[in-house]
C-alpha cells in the first residue's frame, strides 16, 4: 500500500515534455544590487586598466589588471572579453571626458578664455597617461569611433567657431587642427628638459588672431 501510494505521487510531480518550467525571478531590490555591483567592478576595472597601461601600454596583462582592480581575472574577461575591448572602453571614457571638458568651455562667457581652458585641459590629459596616449594613437580607427561617438569635432567646431565670430581666433583656423595639434602637444610633456606650458602657450598664440595679444610664455628648461 505504502509503496503504491508513493509510485502514485511520484507520478504526479513527474516531469513531462509538456510542461513548462517557471523562471523563479529574484525580487527586484536583489537585481539592483547585481546590477549596481556589476557596475562598480566595470568601474574599477576600467580604472586599473587605465593607471597599468599608463605604466606599460599593452605590456600590461590582464592578471596584473584584475589584482590592481581588487577582482578576479574571470571579473575582467566578463566585463572586457580581450585587452582590444579595454583598449576601445578607454578610448571612449576618454572622449567622453574631452566632451564633457568642450561643454563646460562652451558655456564659458569670455570665447577666448572657453577654448583656452579646452586646450589646457585637453593637452593635460593626453599627459596623464602617455602610455595609454602612444596605445591609442596606434589604433586610429578605435580613436575615430570613440571620437564620432561624443561628436568631439562638432564640439570644437562649436569653440572655434565662437572664438572666430568673437575676432579672437584666427579666421583660417580649421576645427581638424585641434587633434594634429593635441598629439604633438603630447610629445611635450614626456620630455623631463621642456616646459610644457611654453609650447601650449605657443600653439594657442598660434590659433589666436594677429594682434590680439600673446601671453608670456615660460623660460625653456635648461638640461
Amino acid at each position: 500500500m505504502e509503496f503504491r501510494f508513493r509510485t502514485i505521487a511520484e507520478s504526479r510531480f513527474r516531469f513531462h515534455p509538456d510542461m513548462a518550467l517557471v523562471k523563479i525571478k529574484p525580487p527586484e531590490s536583489v537585481e539592483r544590487v547585481l546590477r549596481a555591483d556589476a557596475r562598480r567592478n566595470h568601474k574599477r576595472v576600467l580604472d586599473a586598466a587605465r593607471r597599468c597601461m599608463a605604466r606599460k601600454g599593452l605590456d600590461a596583462q590582464i592578471e596584473e589588471i584584475a589584482r590592481a582592480a581588487g577582482v578576479g581575472v574571470g571579473t575582467v574577461y566578463r566585463h572586457f572579453p580581450t585587452k582590444e575591448h579595454l583598449v576601445e572602453a578607454l578610448a571612449m571614457a576618454r572622449f567622453e571626458r574631452l566632451g564633457e571638458l568642450a561643454r563646460e568651455a562652451l558655456v564659458t562667457e569670455d570665447p577666448w578664455a572657453g577654448f583656452e581652458e579646452f586646450m589646457r585641459a585637453a593637452a593635460m590629459i593626453q599627459s596623464e597617461d602617455r602610455a595609454l596616449s602612444e596605445v591609442l594613437t596606434s589604433r586610429p580607427e578605435t580613436m575615430t569611433r570613440a571620437a564620432e561617438s561624443v561628436d568631439i569635432l562638432g564640439l570644437v567646431s562649436e569653440l572655434m567657431g565662437r572664438g572666430q565670430a568673437a575676432g579672437v581666433i584666427r579666421a583660417d583656423a580649421d576645427p581638424r587642427d585641434v587633434p594634429m595639434l593635441m598629439c604633438a602637444l603630447a610629445g611635450t610633456y614626456r620630455n623631463p628638459h621642456t616646459h610644457p606650458e611654453r609650447y601650449v602657450g605657443i600653439v594657442l598664440d598660434g590659433l589666436r588672431t594677429p594682434g590680439a595679444g600673446h601671453a608670456k610664455l615660460p623660460p625653456i628648461v635648461e638640461s
